[in-house]
């Protein structure tokens, strides 16, 4: 008797999983990954095929509960991967997949052609990677349509022309990734300026950009800076403050100008400087001790003088962080006269 109870409470157990949990692919997805798999017909998709549930394919990952594609990722850097031969542009038919909330295509280096404008359908998109690929063509503005979005990492790629100031409008974004293409014009002030209760990441490293840094951004709460190797110019003091919650900036490589004598390095989270090779006058303040986690310090080639402070854990900086500059002195450079 006890053994047949336990047995029908298992059967109704297992059927009423079954009505609430869905492990089929949509159809709608199904029709819209096919589409895409044929627009590659030079690469491998082994397990894209229709005598199996679409959500157990390679580079696929779906919504358990109601079977929709939530994720699709391809990576080139992995030799097993069946998406390093992925040849050609986007397909268009990505914008079907109308759950996706994650694309990835990485290490790519076949990949080609410009970021599709179907993508603006996916309005449940919160993380957008297209990193070290051969996509070219502009930073698409339709990208502010996507209120969801969280992450754009474009890093890497052949994108030209300016950054739209409309992704500035998208209210959840918090981390951009621009670097390594060749963007021009200025950084718009009106990125991140509705972000709130997050702590935004911007690099946009290893471009042409110019301009002075926004004077908005002294307003952000940044935790990762990286704006290396671009043409910026002016102030760049307000992206400091003792109290705010930045772990790293990169400034290294541009033609800023301002006076460091009296910023105020935050003490939190603060892990690395790199203020290199600038225009930046002044001296460096005592104060820079008492940051705690400091691995790197860098203000090499500016213009700087005076002592360098001792203390706290600057003595495990070399001559490199300070040389080239116009009278630093002490510990690790000559001792002041």
């Amino acid at each position: 008797m006890t053994s047949f109870f336990t047995l029908a409470t298992l059967i109704l157990f297992l059927t009423l999983s079954s009505s609430s949990y869905s492990s089929a692919c949509n159809n709608i997805d199904l029709k819209a990954l096919l589409v895409f798999k044929n627009s590659f017909p030079s690469t491998p998709f082994p397990t894209w095929t229709t005598s199996k549930d679409c959500c157990s394919w390679d580079n696929v990952a779906c919504d358990s509960s109601t079977g929709r594609v939530t994720s699709l990722s391809f990576f080139g850097n992995q030799v097993e991967n069946p998406s390093v031969g992925l040849n050609g542009s986007i397909p268009t038919s990505i914008g079907g997949v109308t759950a996706l909330e994650s694309i990835t295509f990485s290490s790519l280096s076949s990949l080609v052609g410009t970021i599709p404008p179907q993508l603006s359908k996916l309005k449940n998109l919160k993380t957008l990677i297209l990193y070290s690929t051969k996509v070219s063509g502009p930073v698409p503005s339709f990208l502010s349509a996507l209120p969801a979005l969280e992450q754009i990492t474009l890093a890497n790629n052949m994108l030209v022309g300016t950054i739209p100031s409309s992704l500035g409008n998208l209210p959840n974004l918090n981390y951009i990734d621009l670097s390594g293409n060749q963007l021009h014009g200025a950084i718009p002030p009106s990125l991140f300026t509705k972000t709130k209760d997050k702590l935004p990441t911007f690099f946009v490293g290893g471009n042409k950009l110019t301009g002075e840094i926004p004077r908005s951004f002294g307003n952000v709460g940044f935790y990762n800076i990286d704006f290396h190797n671009n043409q910026l110019t002016g102030d760049a003091l307000f992206l400091f403050g003792k109290s705010k919650p930045l772990a790293q900036i990169t400034l290294a490589g541009n033609k800023l100008s301002f006076d460091l004598s009296h910023v105020e390095y935050p003490v939190l989270n603060l892990g690395y400087v790199d203020i290199s090779h600038n225009q930046i006058y002044g001296t460096i303040s005592n104060q820079i001790t008492e940051v705690p986690n400091l691995g790197l310090f860098d203000v090499s080639y500016n213009k700087l003088c005076g002592k360098i402070p001792s203390g706290g854990n600057f003595g495990q900086f070399g001559t490199q962080s300070f040389e080239q500059n116009k009278c630093l002195c002490g510990t690790p450079l000559p001792a002041c006269k």
